[in-house]
């Protein structure tokens, strides 16, 4: 990357220039948010297994959704508007596979698979290919009702869920599942068997008839003195302890939910494990959700807990190999329950409720303004709406970091990982880059979910700004016409690498000078260095010792830290005939690297710096100078740091020392062209220029920069 600038100055007076859903009207949402306090913040888990969301993961999901299998799950939205609401938009998305984000989970790998997913219903076809042989049954009801018409509810239920055939493809398509009826003691049962067998979700597709969430509701339900139903009381009770019960709100437009949807609002022990789902058709624009139109009840009581999903789908009928377009939150929920099981293949360590603490956090929610908040986890708060809960199900978003990340260090405290911990000066260049690239370390979100990140993340070197900046400075902060008339000598610009002002002395017989590097601010670079000629004549030599305190833009491996340099310098100046000179500098020294970082104790570095500068007076007219310089400028030429990561291998981590060479693959290299003169009696002239390859010791960067400046002297 080529960097031009160019800065004109006129001083003492400088002129610097530069290139280079909608709510009823009087309804009041808080008459149905819930008075109980929140459930208990999750505990932190450990990452098992990162996931790698690149761009090819981004390519595939639109080769999936292309496909028929995928694009058979689609009912069109003029079938809605015909068969159930005329006020649709025509511009909304009706694509369940894409707008909850399973797609993308499909493409990334995850498919449900060795998870359980119990399912409530009325009758299941377990021969209908897209759930042959995945379903175990603990119950089963009638095929048909009382009219002797097909009853095929908890098959396409089950298929939205897990479906997974030639034709069809539902949320989580290798999912097992547990299918059970609901009578009473039946629902007690497949709350037993599910928690027995580890089901992460327990969908429940339907709602007591008329019973709303009252106490007279639940006394209906669960006080009526039937033993069944205590029974089932008990194993919810159970089950949402470690699982998730999920339930769909009604289909009716109320002003109220219904019991089981809301049952925590009456029961609130099982908030930690309950989630609400109800129908809605979203709008998609530009990857976004940006509307929502409801097909369903609202959430109401169960707001905190609820969640929207399309629930439109050409599902499942039938024990063979039919399907149907249906719509209904009966299609919703099963969408919230195979994301559960999604998520559970991806972040194995993390608890059901974890998982759905992920769900509720990450729902898209910007179409909506929020009626209140709630902490989903400690220090994590999410706002909700009364009308649509948290939002619209995002599986992508659930699959993604959510928050900040930190990464665990091996003395037991975290470090943000959301910037870059070491942000290392410019005598680095990318050394630390390179060396941490092909490292993958472990790093948790807000919610403690496990990922990977490739550890050269971790850091970034400064990419200095263009130089003319710092050439114009050292113009306007000099006396040109005392710069022009010098004697020239190889250690004349003893601060070439800092900027701020600085004062030169010499002594009076020239043979011993100092110089003092003041800094610009309260953490700006300091130094002094002293220098004694050891010979004199017309080759001369100045040896040198400098001390400096760098504010982290050089040698610092944080620039949150002044690192100290020390170091010797040498100077042989060689003064030729016809007023030429030939000048030669080095500098050797070694730097703290600015002590400790968030990594410990970081040890030392040598870094050097070379330059040779040929000049000549009196080139084009009496006093003017010219000068041409070829340099290497100050980069760490030697040093190593070792890290303490958590290095992620086949998806597990574990602390190792990483060791890092800190010299840049290719030095910066400067080529600078100088000409001084007196244009008229007290108006001194000045042009610098500097051309830079692989600037800031990055490979391939350049940079070319130039200052003009005239001095009137009064």
């Amino acid at each position: 990357m080529r960097r031009t600038s160019l800065l004109l100055s006129l001083s003492s007076f400088a002129l610097l220039a530069a290139c280079g859903g909608g709510e009823e009207a009087g309804f009041n949402p808080f008459d149905y948010l819930s008075p109980f306090a929140p459930p208990a913040p999750v505990s932190i888990s450990v990452l098992t297994r990162g996931l790698d969301f690149s761009a090819s993961i981004i390519a595939d999901t639109a080769v999936l959704l292309a496909t028929t299998r995928y694009r058979n799950t689609n009912v069109t939205i003029a079938w809605l508007q015909q068969n159930f609401d005329a006020d649709i938009p025509d511009v909304a998305t009706q694509d369940p596979i894409r707008t909850s984000g399973a797609a993308f989970a499909h493409a990334a790998g995850l498919s449900g698979a060795r998870q359980y997913i119990a399912v409530s219903d009325e009758h299941i076809s377990g021969s209908h290919e897209t759930i042959s042989g995945r379903v175990l049954l603990l119950s089963n009801g009638d095929p048909s009702d009382s009219q002797g018409i097909p009853n095929e509810h908890g098959t396409a239920v089950a298929s939205v869920a897990a479906g997974n055939s030639s034709s069809f493809v539902g949320i989580a398509p290798e999912a097992t599942i547990l299918f059970g009826t609901w009578g009473d003691q039946d629902l007690a049962n497949l709350g037993l068997y599910a928690r027995a067998n580890g089901a992460v979700a327990w969908n429940n597709s339907w709602g007591y008839l008329g019973l709303g969430a009252d106490q007279a509701g639940f006394d209906a339900a669960f006080n009526n003195g039937a033993p069944q139903s205590a029974a089932y009381l008990a194993s919810l009770d159970e089950y949402a302890s470690e699982g998730v019960v999920v339930f769909s709100v009604s289909n009716d437009n109320l002003r109220d939910a219904t019991l089981m949807d809301a049952l925590p609002y009456l029961r609130p022990s099982l908030e930690a494990g309950w989630i609400a789902t109800a129908n809605g058709v979203p709008t998609f624009t530009g990857g976004s959700i940006t509307d929502v139109h409801l097909l369903s009840n609202s959430c109401w009581q169960a707001a905190r807990w609820c969640l929207v999903a399309d629930g439109t789908w050409f599902a499942a009928t039938g024990g063979g190999a039919d399907y149907a377009p249906t719509t209904g939150s009966s299609f919703a929920a099963p969408q919230v329950s195979g994301a559960l099981a999604l998520l559970a293949q991806a972040f194995p360590t993390l608890s059901p409720h974890d998982l759905r603490v992920r769900l509720l956090a990450s729902a898209a929610d910007d179409f909506f303004s929020a009626d209140d908040t709630i902490e989903l986890a400690d220090g994590f708060s999410k706002g909700y709406s009364v009308i649509y809960g948290h939002g619209f199900l995002d599986i992508e978003a659930a699959l993604r970091p959510i928050g900040g990340t930190v990464m665990a260090l091996s003395e037991g405290r975290t470090v943000s990982t959301d910037a870059p911990v070491l942000r290392t000066g410019s005598a680095f260049g990318n050394a630390l880059e390179t060396g941490l690239s092909g490292t993958d370390v472990a790093v948790q979100d807000a919610l403690s979910a496990g990922f990977s990140m490739s550890a050269d993340a971790l850091t970034a070197g400064a990419f200095p700004g263009p130089q003319a900046a710092k050439l114009l400075a050292r113009s306007l902060r000099g006396n040109l016409s005392a710069e022009r008339l010098a004697t020239p000598s190889a250690l004349s610009d003893p601060f070439a690498a800092f900027t701020g002002p600085v004062l030169a002395m010499t002594a009076n017989d020239r043979g011993t000078a100092a110089a003092v590097l003041f800094p610009e601010g309260s953490k700006g670079s300091a130094g002094v260095t002293v220098s004694q000629a050891l010979t004199d004549g017309p080759v001369r030599v100045d040896l040198g010792v400098k001390v400096a305190r760098d504010d982290g833009q050089l040698t610092s491996l944080d620039r949150d830290n002044a690192a100290l340099m020390a170091s010797v310098t040498l100077g042989v100046t060689q003064h030729l005939g016809n007023n030429a000179f030939v000048a030669m500098s080095g500098e050797v020294g070694v730097t703290d690297l600015g002590g400790a970082t968030a990594f410990g104790d970081t040890g030392s570095a040598r870094f050097d710096a070379v330059k040779l500068t040929v000049g000549r007076s009196d080139f084009l007219a009496k006093g003017d100078r010219i000068s041409l310089g070829i340099g290497l400028p100050v980069a760490i030429a030697s040093g190593q740091t070792v890290l303490d990561l958590p290095v992620v291998r086949e998806g597990a981590s574990a602390f190792d020392r990483v060791a890092l060479d800190l010299a840049p693959d290719e030095r910066q290299i400067d080529l600078d062209l100088t000409y001084q003169a007196e244009l008229g009696d007290g108006l001194e002239f000045k042009l610098s220029l500097i051309q830079s390859e692989n600037f800031g010791n990055r490979t391939g960067e350049q940079d070319t920069s130039g200052a003009l400046a005239f001095a009137f002297r009064f």
